[in-house]
C-alpha cells in the first residue's frame, strides 16, 4: 500500500480482453490505483510457444513493477496456464492469474458435459490438464479451441468475431447447453450469446477472480462514490486498438479522468 493509504495493482493482458475483468474489479472495489497494460504489439498469444509466452509475460510483469504496482493480476488464461508459476517463483509480491471457470460451472451443474472455449495453448497446457484432472468422477470436459476469436476482438471486428464463437456454439450445441469462456476476450461476447440462446447457461472467471483478489488484499468494497483510478497503457497507436480501449474504458469509468497511454509515444489523444 503506497504513501497514500492506496493499493495500486498492475493488470495485464496479451490485449484488451482484461479490460472486462477489470469492469468487474472496478465495480466491486474502491480507493484503488488500476494501471492495465495491453501487449498488442505481441498479441495473440494463443499460438505462440510456452516458452515466448513466458518470455512477453516477464517483460510485462517487469514493465508494471516498474510502475510501481504492489500486485499484479494476469488477466489472459493463456499468460497465466503458461508463465504464472513460473514469475511467482521469482517474486515475492502478489501475483494473480485467471483460469476455466470449470468448477462453479460443474457445480451448479454436477455430470453434465461441459464446453470449454479457449485457445490453443490454454487447452494445451498442463495448468488446465490438471484442472481437469482433479474434477469428480463422472465430469466431462469438451475443450474448443477459438484461436483468433481474441484477435478479432482485439480488432474492432466484433460481428466477425461473434460469427465466429457463432459457429462454434453451432458445433456443441447438441451435446451440451453448458459453456465456459476460458478467455478474457470472448466475455465482451457473453450478453450476446445469452440473447440469441437463452437456454444456454455461460460461466466465466471474472467474478470468481476479482473476489478472490479483494479477499487476499483486503481491499475495500466498491461504492457510489467510487474513487478507483485508472491508467491503460498499450504499446501500440493503432487507431482500432486505440479507440475500442476507450470505448471499453468509458463503460468502466464514464465519470472519471482517463488517461490512454502509448508506452513509446506518450499520451493518446480519443
Amino acid at each position: 500500500m503506497n504513501s497514500r493509504g492506496r493499493y495500486k495493482i498492475g493488470i495485464f493482458d496479451s490485449g484488451l480482453g482484461g479490460l472486462s475483468v477489470l469492469r468487474t474489479l472496478w465495480k466491486e472495489t474502491s480507493n484503488i490505483d488500476y494501471i492495465y497494460f495491453g501487449d498488442l504489439v505481441h498479441s495473440p498469444y494463443g499460438q505462440k510457444s510456452k516458452q515466448k509466452v513466458i518470455e512477453l509475460s516477464k517483460n510485462a510483469f517487469e514493465y508494471l513493477i516498474e510502475k510501481d504496482c504492489e500486485a499484479v493480476l494476469f488477466a489472459c488464461n493463456t499468460a497465466t496456464s503458461a508463465a504464472a508459476d513460473f514469475l511467482r517463483k521469482e517474486h515475492s509480491i502478489p501475483i494473480f492469474g485467471m483460469e476455466p471457470a470449470i468448477k462453479p460451472a460443474l457445480a451448479e451443474n454436477p455430470g453434465v458435459k461441459i464446453a470449454v472455449f479457449a485457445t490453443d495453448l490454454t487447452l494445451k497446457e498442463e495448468k488446465f490438464k490438471n484442472l481437469v484432472t482433479g474434477l469428480a468422477k463422472g465430469s466431462e470436459i469438451l475443450p474448443v479451441p477459438c484461436e483468433g476469436l481474441a484477435k478479432l476482438i482485439d480488432s474492432d471486428r466484433w460481428e466477425d468475431a461473434w460469427d465466429f464463437l457463432d459457429s462454434k456454439i453451432k458445433l456443441v450445441k447438441s451435446e451440451t447447453e453448458i459453456i465456459v469462456l476460458g478467455c478474457t476476450h470472448y466475455v465482451f461476447l457473453r450478453e450476446r450469446i445469452q440473447y440469441h440462446y437463452p437456454n444456454i447457461k455461460v460461466y466465466d472467471g471474472n467474478l470468481g477472480t476479482t473476489l478472490h483478489i479483494k479477499n487476499k488484499l483486503h481491499l475495500p468494497d466498491g461504492s457510489k462514490e467510487n474513487k478507483n483510478q485508472l491508467d491503460i497503457l498499450l504499446n501500440t497507436s493503432d487507431s482500432d486498438y486505440v479507440h475500442l480501449a476507450s470505448r471499453i474504458a468509458k463503460t468502466i469509468t464514464p465519470n472519471h479522468t482517463l488517461s490512454l497511454i502509448n508506452t513509446t509515444i506518450g499520451k493518446l489523444h480519443v
